[in-house]
């Protein structure tokens, strides 16, 4: 008798989540599709100390189940609550598959996962190529995501795997469906979970991953000269906008690889994108069209970066910084900004 293909999607939101993100919908989104290749359905694992109706949104990305587990030890992530939770109930369900995303919750939940239940993880997966669903085929990027790897899982266990969100795409069903939704309340004990959480620390904007950067200043080759790039990081830091960039920037050694922006960089939907020096090539502008609103200068007043800016300015970024660092911190110093 075959194995039924159920595909299990931690989507990141819990009881107290007040909306559902872009990764959690892409990750549902990836769910259906495996689950429409293979013939198995979706079910969706949210936790928290309370729960919340999310079966609207969950129905219409396909999901046929959500299992909400319900616990006062579940109101912040925490790998150890979070695998004590969900490890009896995937030992008993046996999912198929299991999806999460690969940020900080799937990076730290998975392995361990994976080490209760004897079984693997394949971490920051790009895509899961099924034309022989008996053994699907899972790519992730190396060698500084220039060549992809092919693996294949080796079990009759549940397959645990992380996505990188740069590769998840949003897309709805075609028809809503209706979720059944059981509550789990796993009676945790305190005695069980050797840490605990104290309190949330707001991020470093100049160290934070630029997809979760709610202001990115961009520097492009018109930038990133021994010059201008100190004004550009200076003029960063006033805004606590994280330091993004494009491909020949990253070629020539002036900005690490991991703020590379674009198609073959990372995607970002920041609230503010300030691109300078940019020209706008198509790779790139493909990675910023999310962005809620982009301010371009450069100096070539026929540059394609124009075209897919809500502001453009064409100026010389050697009389453009100077001023525009001025003005901030004098606004700053004068408290008409904070």
């Amino acid at each position: 008798m075959a194995r039924t293909r159920n595909i299990w999607v931690l989507p990141e939101i819990n009881g107290n989540g007040e909306e559902i993100s872009k990764l959690s919908l892409g990750l549902l989104t990836e769910a259906r599709y495996v689950a429409e290749k293979v013939g198995g359905t979706v079910t969706a694992l949210v936790l928290g100390d309370q729960t919340q109706d999310y079966s609207d949104v969950l129905g219409r990305h396909g999901v046929a189940k959500a299992d909400i587990f319900q616990d006062p030890l579940l109101q912040n992530f925490s790998a150890e609550a979070y695998a004590a939770a969900l490890l009896p109930r995937i030992q008993s369900e046996k999912p198929w598959l299991f999806l999460m995303g690969h940020t900080t919750i799937g990076r730290e939940l998975a392995p361990r996962l994976a080490a209760l239940l004897g079984t693997g993880v394949i971490s920051k997966c790009a895509k899961i190529e099924l034309s022989e669903p008996e053994s699907p085929k899972f790519y992730r990027p190396v060698y500084g995501d220039q060549l992809f790897q092919e693996v294949i899982f080796q079990t009759d266990n549940t397959m645990l795997v992380t996505m990188d969100p740069q590769f998840l795409n949003v897309s709805p069903a075609a028809r809503a469906g209706k979720v059944r939704a059981l509550t789990i309340e796993p009676n945790l004990t305190a005695e069980s979970i050797k840490t605990r959480h104290l309190d949330y620390l707001p991020a470093d904007f100049q160290t934070v991953d630029v997809t979760d950067a709610d202001t990115v200043v961009s520097a492009g080759m018109g930038a990133a000269t021994d010059e201008l790039l100190p004004m550009v990081e200076e003029l960063a830091g006033l805004i606590e906008g994280a330091i993004g960039t494009t491909r020949p920037v990253v070629d020539g050694g002036k900005i690490s690889r991991e703020r590379m922006i674009g198609q073959t960089g990372r995607v970002v939907s920041p609230e503010f994108y300030l691109a300078l020096g940019i020209s706008g090539a198509t790779h790139h502008v493909g990675g910023i069209q999310d962005s809620r609103k982009i301010v371009a200068v450069n100096r070539d007043p026929r540059a394609p970066i124009f075209q897919s800016s809500d502001v453009g300015i064409s100026a010389d970024l050697k009389d453009v910084l100077p001023k525009l660092i001025e003005r901030i911190k004098r606004a700053k110093n004068n408290g008409e900004i904070l």
